[in-house]
């Protein structure tokens, strides 16, 4: 890494000719006028505004087109800017302003008897001491000439004074700015290297970078995967970009790791045609995950890279899978779900899920999928009442709970109607309830007791209000009892006391015996 001091002035001329270039990746440009006018004022009074960081490397970067017109291209590999485009770019609109690229010049003006930058309003551009910056940047300005051509005369009292203030104001070109040069040929570096100097407000993700990348070498690429996630969006199953980029990557045969959707090797046709993929294999997914699952929206994933595995398998068959391998793709989901299956090592699981669907087929391929999501349990071993213990409404096995009342049917304890994971109705919002109320268990048992799985049901917010603080002993009597068993519930009278709350937890059903989301699973 090299660092060095250098004239501000001389960075502009570089962007300006082309031998410093935007990489793909870097956001567009977002300054507003009073900016760009607050920039100037910094450098005026000789404040400090920061480095630029460059990046010298031999890859063949994708970048993309600057917000100025760079008057010709680099014989050399040009340098790529990571940080400070948005300074270097307005100092060249005000330099240079027929530099800015869509044609609306930046006008910004310097108040002489002020000593102010103003962004003018159609009034003030009559004001003659109002100095175009523009004018007084350039190499060899004659400030005399400048304030004569304003109408102050040479024997103007504030002649000498405002002269040295158009001086100073010409003196930004000298000003010494540090300029610091990453050298690297290792892309994904360089990206964690950007999105750490991007941390204000949202955090720049790897998946952003990348989407960015592909923009820049695909002309309609970054509005085509922007209508694809509000559809996703507008219908209850957003993707994080990360996934879906995962999927394209593998459909495009570079591997898991999507990094590499921006090699020089992957053009722009190879990007329309991976990402057409992309989008089939996403529909025949998620229609799987809602139909044959009953997901009803992506939230109750325990990953957005649950969807990939259905989506290579279902893109490779055209949507159509053979006798019994619906049962097995939705017991593998469960499973990968059940037990975080992608908390860690995302890709190379991935790479290797995609070469089993590649190169098996039956059974064989399944039980391989199911035994790798089982991590180190053997593939037949059931849930075991010790594997709830102290498991609460953020583990993965609530999400498969609820998804097992769904499924099942299950029906509100009041209004004895199936519940809706998306109702119309406000008060039929699904709320998970403690069947011992929290109010009254809290005082006298331990969290990891009265917030555990076994103390929790799915019912409306209707009900749960209504419920309220009630212990079961008051409350379960007008309760028809199939509703209890259909979310596993003893239905015994002598455990709803709240001396008898841990008998309670300890009758429930062992989970191997409890009605589960679909046959054979999760017996995981």
């Amino acid at each position: 890494m090299g660092l060095a001091n250098e004239k501000i002035i001389s960075q502009v001329e570089d962007l300006l000719l082309g031998r410093v270039v935007i990489p793909s990746i870097q956001r567009d440009f977002v300054w507003m006028r009073p900016d760009v006018r607050d920039l100037f004022d910094s450098l005026y009074r000789g404040y400090p505004v920061g480095a630029l960081l460059l990046w010298k490397t031999n890859l063949a970067v994708p970048f993309k087109t600057a917000a100025v017109v760079q008057t010709a291209k680099s014989a050399h590999q040009p340098l790529y800017l990571l940080d400070g485009q948005q300074r270097l770019t307005s100092l060249a609109w005000v330099y240079r302003p027929q530099s800015k690229a869509d044609g609306r010049l930046i006008d910004l003006r310097f108040d002489v008897r002020t000593e102010e930058f103003v962004n003018p309003s159609a009034v003030q551009r009559k004001d003659s001491l109002l100095i175009p910056v523009s004018t007084l940047l350039q190499e060899n300005v004659q400030f005399y000439q400048v304030l004569h051509k304003a109408g102050v005369p040479f024997d103007d009292p504030d002649f000498d004074t405002w002269t040295q203030r158009l001086q100073k104001v010409n003196s930004i070109r000298q000003h010494q700015i540090a300029v610091i040069t990453y050298e690297s040929d290792d892309y994904e570096e360089v990206a964690e290297l950007f999105a750490r100097l991007n941390k204000g407000g949202r955090r720049l993700s790897k998946g952003d970078l990348v989407y960015s990348a592909i923009a820049a070498r695909w002309s309609d690429g970054l509005d085509t995967m922007d209508a694809f996630h509000q559809e996703l969006q507008d219908s209850n199953f957003p993707l994080n970009r990360e996934a879906v980029l995962r999927l394209m990557s593998l459909l495009a045969g570079t591997g898991a790791h999507h990094i590499k959707l921006i090699g020089a090797e992957v053009d722009e046709a190879a990007l329309k045609e991976a990402w057409q993929a992309t989008e089939r294999a996403l529909r025949f997914a998620i229609d799987f995950l809602r139909g044959e699952c009953s997901i009803p929206r992506s939230e109750v994933l325990s990953s957005p890279n649950v969807t990939i595995v259905p989506a290579l398998l279902l893109h490779q068959r055209d949507g159509k899978l053979r006798p019994g391998e619906a049962q097995l793709l939705r017991r593998w989901v469960y499973t990968a779900m059940a037990f975080s299956h992608y908390s860690l090592q995302v890709e190379g699981k991935l790479d290797a899920e995609a070469r089993l669907i590649k190169s098996r087929a039956g059974e064989d391929l399944f039980a391989e999928l199911i035994r790798r999501a089982s991590g180190t349990r053997s593939l037949d071993s059931a849930l075991h009442p010790r594997d709830l213990e102290q498991k609460y409404s953020t583990h993965a096995f609530f999400k498969l709970l609820y998804i097992a009342a769904l499924r099942g049917r299950a029906r509100d304890w009041a209004t004895n109607m199936a519940i809706s994971d998306q109702p119309m109705n406000s008060g039929a919002r699904i709320e998970y309830h403690h069947v011992f109320p929290r109010a009254r268990v809290q005082p006298a048992y331990a969290k990891e007791e009265w917030n555990s799985l076994a103390n929790l049901a799915y019912i409306t917010g209707q009900t749960n209000k209504m419920i309220s603080s009630r212990l079961p002993a008051e409350y379960m009597a007008g309760i028809a009892p199939e509703r209890l068993t259909e979310q596993w519930i003893p239905d015994d009278p002598e455990l709803r006391s709240l001396d008898r709350f841990p008998d309670f937890l300890a009758a429930q059903a062992p989970a191997g015996q409890r009605p589960q989301p679909a046959s054979r699973t999760p017996r995981v």
